[in-house]
């Protein structure tokens, strides 16, 4: 990955579209940024030479049939699932039948016609504020994202899948998700193939819309960089989790900026990592608004030579009186070979505030291991059982039975 190969991807996506001015200012504020090094705190522990070492490009999708695309989707998210291969949304491959007939699900370029100034004003607002080039670059390259509008009061029953499929050596997707005020929505975010994944999903609470969030990766190799961007006005809810296997080099960026009182952000991630693979999670929250509340909670579990770290901060502005913020992370290292990073951190400016934050880092627990096996239990079993428990924590809040037994050790 270069700035010339990258610089290919933009001009080819910069067609003479309605999006084009917004690409341009998104790519400019790119190359200002450059791409991150390990001096870059937020990259530190990331092997961005083996990035950078790649030969990417970004290819045109070649359209898999129906039958192949349904055996990657949920039985529960059957007439409820986005396509995109490449990162170009694929509408004849999609089914949104399940959901209600007021919900609008465009192409951005096509959204730009009645929500325009809306999409304006928000794309303004991410470049004034994103500090991650690889997030930048997210929006000035996408080939086809979607706009995805809930109207006021609407409570959709089913579960909505985003199904992201990469033939190629680069693939782009965007997802601006707008939540009107008291409405609900079940969102699960899955990324298959190889090559470079760059996925954002964007979201935008108005009071009293609650979103859950599931992000499940498993399937393919190489690398995928994910971006969760939320803003959560008055009585808002935000619950994501990440569950996250399989052989890529993952990095998660999650930030939550609490913008209205009484609004919620719960930020967790599980992973389960062997061989070489490795993890990365930058989570941040910034209260801005009194009687909030937020929690970062993530679980690891590594063997062999996989790898994690973990930055997380909480903000807290001063006028977030009677804040409550709290952040852990806990690692589990299965092999002496295993490595757990962990800072967590916290800024606060307001004088009325609950907030902890901690990490820690072991492995099985020798006591527990004995009396198992003293039950009559074998040493696997054992192990699979307080591994289980770990996790169980986070597991057990997932509501759609095929996400949830996916995500079991």
């Amino acid at each position: 990955m270069s700035i010339e190969s990258l610089q290919k991807c933009f001009e080819e996506s910069c067609s003479a579209d309605l999006l084009k001015g917004m690409r341009e200012k998104a790519w400019d504020h790119f190359l200002e940024l450059g791409l991150p090094d390990k001096t870059d705190e937020a990259f530190r522990y990331v092997p961005l030479k083996r990035l950078y070492d790649l030969n990417l490009e970004c290819h045109g999708p070649t359209l898999p049939t129906r039958a192949e695309i349904l055996e990657s989707i949920y039985p529960e998210c059957r007439e409820s699932y986005l396509v995109f291969i490449n990162g170009t949304f694929i509408p004849e491959l999609s089914d949104l039948t399940a959901l209600p007939k007021k919900v609008v699900v465009l192409p951005i370029v096509d959204a730009m016609r009645s929500y325009g100034p809306f999409l304006q004003g928000r794309w303004s607002k991410i470049l004034k504020e994103e500090l991650d080039p690889f997030a930048v670059l997210n929006l000035a390259i996408h080939p086809k994202g979607v706009f995805f509008y809930v109207p006021p009061k609407t409570s959709i029953q089913t579960p909505i899948q985003a199904l992201y499929l990469s033939q190629g050596d680069l693939s782009v997707c965007r997802t601006h998700l707008f939540l009107a005020s008291q409405s609900e929505v079940e969102w699960v975010s899955t990324v298959k193939g190889s090559g470079v994944h760059n996925t954002m999903l964007d979201v935008v609470l108005e009071d009293g819309a609650q979103c859950k969030h599931l992000d499940v990766s498993s399937e393919g190799e190489g690398w995928h960089l994910n971006y969760l961007r939320g803003s959560l006005k008055r009585d808002s809810r935000l619950h994501h989790l990440g569950v996250t296997r399989g052989s890529r080099i993952t990095r998660h960026s999650l930030r939550a900026t609490l913008l209205g009182e009484n609004s919620d952000a719960l930020l967790q991630g599980i992973w389960q990592l062997g061989n070489k693979s490795q993890i990365h999670n930058h989570v941040e929250v910034q209260h801005a608004a009194p009687h909030a509340k937020s929690l970062q909670k993530f679980k690891g579990i590594l063997s062999d030579y996989a790898q994690s770290s973990f930055e997380g901060k909480i903000y807290v502005k001063p006028v977030a009186q009677k804040t409550e913020a709290y952040q852990l992370n806990n690692n589990l290292l299965l092999s002496d070979f295993a490595i757990a990073y962990a800072k967590p951190n916290l800024e606060i400016f307001a004088d009325d505030v609950k907030a902890s934050h901690g990490a820690t880092v072991s492995q099985l627990d020798e006591d527990e291991l004995f009396y198992l096996k003293s039950r009559g239990i074998d040493e696997l079993s054992a192990k699979k059982l307080l591994i289980e428990g770990f996790i169980n924590e986070m597991t057990s809040q997932i509501t759609i039975p095929s996400v949830r037994e996916a995500a079991h050790v």
